[in-house]
């Protein structure tokens, strides 16, 4: 932990939990699971917060999570579309499978050849 957070300094970045990861190899959900109380009382508390975000209040902490509703939102409408639209396309194939399993009125017994 003490490399990412090391190298994280070195280049001016964030250190994230994913590089501790990927340095020791290990799973992110066997980290969580194993490694809780290091993440929580050794890492986390290490992590420098950036003088920008301290200095810049809430206003510019609201400006992403706007931008994050509104693209989520968006999402959502489009999600809806498509569920709209895949549930308009079931409801024909099962009108569909409907009438195929129906037996045929239409259908009617040819003559033999011989019998015309």
């Amino acid at each position: 932990m003490d490399t990412v957070l090391a190298d994280a300094a070195a280049r001016g970045r964030r250190p994230t939990l994913t590089a501790v990861e990927r340095r020791l190899g290990i799973a992110h959900a066997t980290f969580y699971r194993h490694y809780s109380d290091l993440i929580a009382g050794y890492f986390q508390p290490r992590i420098p917060r950036s003088a920008a975000s301290a200095d810049d209040g809430q206003a510019d902490a609201d400006e992403p999570a706007a931008r994050a509703v509104r693209r989520l939102r968006q999402e959502n409408i489009e999600l809806r579309r498509t569920v709209e639209i895949y549930s308009e396309m079931i409801r024909q194939l099962a009108t569909e499978n409907d009438a195929l399993r129906q037996p045929s009125v239409v259908v009617r017994s040819l003559p033999v050849r011989g019998d015309v």
